[in-house]
Formats: structure tokens, C-alpha cells, sequence
């Protein structure tokens, strides 16, 4: 026990501890960017949507990043526990930030006389963030480049905010502004998917196998 906590302690300041501080500056900024006081639901929504998530990109994206230099792979290879299962314990680290960091900022919305349902906005803001940080972070595996997969999330944003994924589409990820929760369920499923196709791969390219095989 004494050992796992050792290497969460480890791999939080490798690979998460800058990048909360990002993201929490972040969120102290929003404030100062657009109201957080009385908001409806379809405001509260879109506050939620189109600004908090963002931190998905600060927090998941380069969950793999410190892995990325010649000298750490070295290391990493050379290491008892699976690369793969080092990123899947920062992928859940990382989610359970994100759930504190949304459920915290919502807190401060609804103290600020917002009005919206709390626990279903924290929950559907935090899968967002997770297709947001999830797209970005398969992207920057692929690529062992942490900058296409910031790249890769932003353009994913912004293919949302300026309408060219729109509210019928599963990538579409404002959808708690129009109280469409069904299309959360579909962006859940594809996080999911891209978190185990990400993982598959990291550990099939340790093994030296490819990631897809025809036999």
C-alpha cells in the first residue's frame, strides 16, 4: 500500500500537479471573462460548456507528455508496472480533478444565485471535458507529440463553438444548453472508447505489436 501511494504521489507531480495550477488559475479567470452571477439553466449551461471544459485540455491532454523525451522512454521501459497502467492511473487521477474542480466552480455559481440542476450540469460538464481531454490526449499518444494533441482538442472545440458539429451530431458537446442529456451518454461512450484504443496502444507499441491486427 505504502508503494502505491509512492507511485501516485510520483506520477501526480510528473504529470499533474503544473497543470492543475493551470487550470485552477484558469478557472479564477473566468470570472473576470464572463458573469458567473444569475444565470438561468440555458446560461448557466452555456457558461459550463463553452468555458469550464477547457480544462479537460489542460489536465488530460498531456497525461502522457513527460513519457515523450528519448531519455524517459529509456526509463519507462525499464519500469515494473506496464506504461499502460501508469496512464490509465493519471487518467483516472485526472477525472477525479475534474470532478472536484467542476463540482467546486458550479458550487460557486449556484452561491452567486445561478440557477440550474447541480449534480447533472457537474456530470455533463465533466464528460465533456473528458472528450475534450480525451480526443487531445489519443491525438498526442499517435503522434508522441503533446502539441498535436493540444491541436487536435482546441480544433475540436472550436469546430463546436463556431457550429460546424452540430446539435445532431454525438461529438457535439454543448448539449446540456439545449437540456439535451441523451448526447452526453453517446460522448461518455466515445471517451471511453478512445481511453481504452489509447491504452491499447501504448501497450501493443511496448510489446512492439501493432495496434491492429487482421489474423
Amino acid at each position: 500500500m505504502v508503494r502505491f501511494w509512492e507511485i501516485l504521489k510520483a506520477n501526480f507531480r510528473l504529470s499533474i500537479q503544473n497543470n492543475l495550477l493551470l487550470a485552477v488559475l484558469y478557472l479564477l479567470i473566468i470570472p473576470v471573462l464572463r458573469s458567473i452571477e444569475n444565470l438561468n439553466e440555458v446560461y448557466s449551461a452555456e457558461c459550463l460548456e463553452q468555458s469550464v471544459i477547457l480544462i479537460g485540455i489542460l489536465l488530460i491532454v498531456p497525461l502522457h507528455a513527460a513519457e515523450q523525451g528519448a531519455a524517459i522512454k529509456e526509463v519507462v521501459f525499464t519500469r515494473k508496472i506496464p506504461q499502460w497502467m501508469i496512464l490509465l492511473m493519471r487518467t483516472i487521477m485526472a477525472i477525479i480533478i475534474l470532478l472536484f474542480l467542476t463540482g467546486t466552480f458550479a458550487g460557486i455559481m449556484i452561491m452567486k444565485n445561478c440557477t440550474f440542476p447541480y449534480m447533472s450540469y457537474v456530470i455533463g460538464t465533466a464528460i465533456s471535458e473528458l472528450a475534450l481531454g480525451s480526443v487531445g490526449c489519443f491525438a498526442a499518444v499517435l503522434s508522441d507529440s503533446v502539441i498535436a494533441g493540444y491541436l487536435v482538442s482546441i480544433g475540436y472545440f472550436l469546430f463546436n463553438y463556431l457550429g460546424y458539429i452540430s446539435d445532431t451530431n454525438v461529438f457535439w458537446l454543448f448539449s446540456m444548453e439545449a437540456d439535451d442529456f441523451e448526447a452526453k451518454i453517446w460522448l461518455l461512450g466515445i471517451s471511453i472508447l478512445l481511453i481504452i484504443i489509447t491504452l491499447t496502444y501504448v501497450k501493443k507499441k511496448r510489446a512492439g505489436l501493432p495496434l491492429f491486427s487482421f489474423r
